[in-house]
């Protein structure tokens, strides 16, 4: 897979949140971070597997099935940057765009603090639908935000 440059671009999606949990640093990364996990709570995945073994790092790749009304969308994820614990950035590209998400997880005295930033862009002549794409982008965050915070409420 190429490699994407992050950034927030004119037009491209975008979406960022910060959620605090009682879950220890530890449980939020593999829960949120392990993208095997992600359908325990993004209710815009179906499925997820890890298609790859041994320890989660740099080059580990992931399926994961997307649901967008009745259509089913595999991705395949991998893994650009991993520091165990701490951040994973991950990337799957289609001929369609390239979807980039940085998650990073630290310790707080209450238990854990976890970002997700998360950037979707269209390639080619499919740019002209980027500003639609990111108010559709907005309602898909925030549902798997609400997934995220529910699911990490449980682990703390």
């Amino acid at each position: 897979m190429g490699r994407y440059v992050t950034g927030v671009a004119a037009g491209m999606a975008h979406y960022r949140t910060t959620v605090a949990s009682t879950a220890s640093s530890d449980q939020a990364f593999d829960l949120i971070g392990n993208f095997a996990r992600i359908a325990e709570w993004d209710p815009g995945v179906s499925e997820s597997k890890r298609l790859d073994s041994g320890p989660l790092g740099v080059g580990s790749t992931f399926e994961v099935i997307t649901v967008m009304g009745p259509r089913k969308l595999p991705l395949t994820y991998e893994v650009l940057e991993f520091t165990a614990g701490e951040r994973i950035v991950l990337q799957a590209q289609t001929s369609d765009f390239v979807s980039y998400d940085v998650i990073t997880v630290e310790a707080t005295p209450e238990g854990s603090e976890l970002t997700y930033d998360a950037d979707l862009a269209m390639k080619g002549y499919r740019r002209i639908f980027d500003l639609g794409l990111t108010a559709l982008f907005q309602v898909i965050g925030r549902r798997a935000e609400a997934g995220m915070r529910r699911e990490l409420a449980r682990q703390g």
